[in-house]
């Protein structure tokens, strides 16, 4: 199998796969992203949040600021969490606030409009509360992820690992939860009634909407990475897991205390132990991934031995943005896609061995991100060895090592 040309140092490009990158004033940062359905989704979804926000300060003005609080502190704590999951690859900002405002303003409308359809087959409290709102809510929840994410292939390029699933259900729950449990605690007629119920909802039934969400992602990034069938399969399950963790619970409270308590000990507990130890296995592994690709990056001169050593150590990427950022903002945002650039390719580069690993035929998209991103970082070579290799550190190098050629 064909290899890649070993290393070359600065300003001499040999003879390789690709061909040297062409001379520009300002090089190209970073792919294309998803713009408009986010920005349109924040708009959106900003305004719906917004009335929500206002319809609970126009009632008990003194429960409603408790409401809020409670419900912030909480949707704070678990933004914290997925930002330090996400430390390899971080996700797009402005994919991480749309998720968000998907979740707590525009999924809102879409059960509004989802359960015109649904209520009609149904009445009283427990078809409300068991079939329609997990149906529907969990509907319009994962619907971000097909339609902003997986209806393109911008927004694929961005669902590149089982943590970015993780990492969008999380915000698209966390938004979802904030509206929820702001409106359902402002509700109540005193202090007290409102901090037993917050004990409840931000306390034992903390991120329940993020669960039922990733169990969606999750069946949609294992459909992504599968052939036939299964593609259509895999996301289905996941789907149904969704809908029945939140019928479980919803449907708990209609038998007492006992059962609803017993639902949380035995289904969402285990849920939420399930997926923060996957969560944590991904983001481990999403370091592997990186660093076993980069020698192959080294061997075939994209990046140098010493890029390679400080991009395959975390802590070695803080200290570089640090360096870069005290050069100024642009030279931080240049560093920081340069970084971005060769994550998403270890990200894809494995990918594609997991592919032919499975002797399965190899996606024309992601030979196409493969390509772009190689494009990318080589325009961005010139400006890294200038600009970088006097405050490189004292990283240990990697050499390269052959690997797999793709693309052109």
């Amino acid at each position: 199998m064909t290899q890649p040309m070993p290393y070359q140092q600065p300003g001499q490009f040999g003879p390789g796969p690709y061909p040297p990158p062409m001379p520009r004033t300002r090089p190209v940062l970073r792919k294309k992203q998803v713009l408009a359905l986010p920005i349109i989704t924040i708009i959106l979804g900003s305004l719906v949040m917004g009335f929500f926000v206002l319809a609970t300060v126009m009632g008990n003005k003194g429960i409603a600021v408790l409401a809020i609080v409670l419900s912030a502190t909480l949707s704070s704590i678990g933004i914290l969490l997925l930002l330090w999951l996400d430390r390899w690859e971080p996700e797009p900002p402005h994919l991480l606030v749309a998720a968000f405002f998907w979740g707590g303003g525009v999924s809102l409308v879409l059960v509004l409009i989802l359960s015109a359809f649904v209520e009609p087959l149904g009445s009283g409290d427990f078809f409300s509360a068991v079939i329609a709102a997990p149906l529907t809510e969990e509907t319009s929840k994962g619907l971000f992820l097909v339609l902003i994410l997986l209806a393109s292939r911008r927004g694929r390029a961005e669902f590149n690992s089982l943590t970015d699933a993780l990492v969008y259900a999380g915000f698209i729950g966390i938004g979802f939860s904030f509206v929820e449990d702001m409106m359902y605690i402002a509700g109540q007629n005193s202090v007290g009634e409102a901090l037993t119920l917050a004990g409840i909802r931000l306390g034992l039934g903390a991120f329940s909407h993020s669960i039922y969400v990733s169990m969606t992602a999750i069946g949609l990034w294992k459909g992504m990475n599968s052939s036939g069938a299964m593609r259509v399969i895999w996301p289905f399950l996941g789907w149904c897991g969704a809908v029945a963790l939140h019928a479980i619970h919803n449907g708990s409270t209609f038998f007492g205390t006992g059962a609803y308590f017993l639902a949380l000990v035995f289904v969402a507990f285990p849920a939420l132990v399930f997926l923060i130890v996957i969560g944590v296995r991904s983001s481990r592994r999403e370091g592997k991934v990186v660093r076993q690709q980069l020698p192959a990056m080294v061997h075939a001169g994209w990046i140098t031995p010493t890029e390679a050593g400080w991009l395959g150590n975390l802590r070695g990427r803080k200290e570089q943005l640090r360096s870069a950022n005290a050069q100024g903002p642009e030279e931080k945002q240049r560093l920081r896609a340069f970084r971005d650039n060769v994550t998403e390719l270890a990200f894809v580069r494995d990918r594609l061995d997991e592919q032919q690993r499975r002797r399965q035929p190899l996606s024309p998209e992601l030979l196409a991100q493969h390509d772009d991103l190689v494009t990318l970082i080589r325009n961005s070579q010139q400006w890294v060895q200038q600009r970088l290799e006097p405050h490189a550190g004292g990283w240990q190098t990697m050499q390269g090592q052959p690997g797999t050629v793709y693309g052109r």
